[in-house]
């Protein structure tokens, strides 16, 4: 199961408040747009019931950690966060994640500091994840099955590397709450 849906499943509702929360990186990405337009439409993956949850990607972020307890507070994020400060991420090597049998996931690899220190430092939480390893990563679109690598080409020889400076973060949490927290740029 690819990483989006699976946040997306432990996002799942439940009444008014989430099963399991997450913990998202925000990027300000309007070349995004750009980007979807090279992808034709009719070869997005999409769901009948319009689950806005594939197709486009909308929201540059990169997820640092999935899985959060539903017990756990903005301010145990916060707490976390803030102690570090974001630097330039690249994103690089459009490629794909082929695991889910209905669709591949076209995406860049994300690189930046301190990615893989807050990620680590998060897991201290409660938290619950099918997911070993940290690949962070940045989602284009969902694509259908057996299409994506073309392109994966296509992006990949376009956009090389870009370099995009982190907004802020967005805890969903367990309560179905989007907690917007600030964060050190540099």
């Amino acid at each position: 199961m690819e990483l989006r849906k699976h946040i997306n499943k432990l996002l799942e509702k439940k009444g008014d408040t989430y099963e399991k929360g997450a913990v998202m990186l925000y990027f300000s990405f309007p070349e995004l747009l750009h980007i979807h337009d090279s992808i034709m439409p009719g070869d997005l993956y999409t769901e009948e019931d319009e689950d806005r949850s594939y197709g486009y990607e909308d929201e540059a972020h990169t997820t640092l950690l999935y899985g959060v307890g539903p017990d756990v507070e903005v301010r145990d994020i916060e707490n976390i966060v803030t102690g570090y400060t974001f630097g330039t991420c690249k994103l690089h090597n459009a490629s794909l994640f082929t695991t889910n049998p209905n669709y591949d996931v076209l995406k860049f690899d994300v690189e930046g500091e301190p990615l893989h220190q807050v990620h680590q430092e998060l897991k201290s939480i409660p938290y619950e994840s099918d997911f070993p390893n940290f690949h962070p990563h940045l989602t284009i679109a969902y694509i259908q099955k057996g299409l994506g690598q073309k392109y994966a080409s296509i992006i990949k020889k376009k956009y090389q590397e870009i370099l995009l400076v982190p907004q802020y973060i967005v805890y969903s949490a367990g309560d179905g709450s989007q907690n917007k927290i600030n964060i050190r740029i540099d």
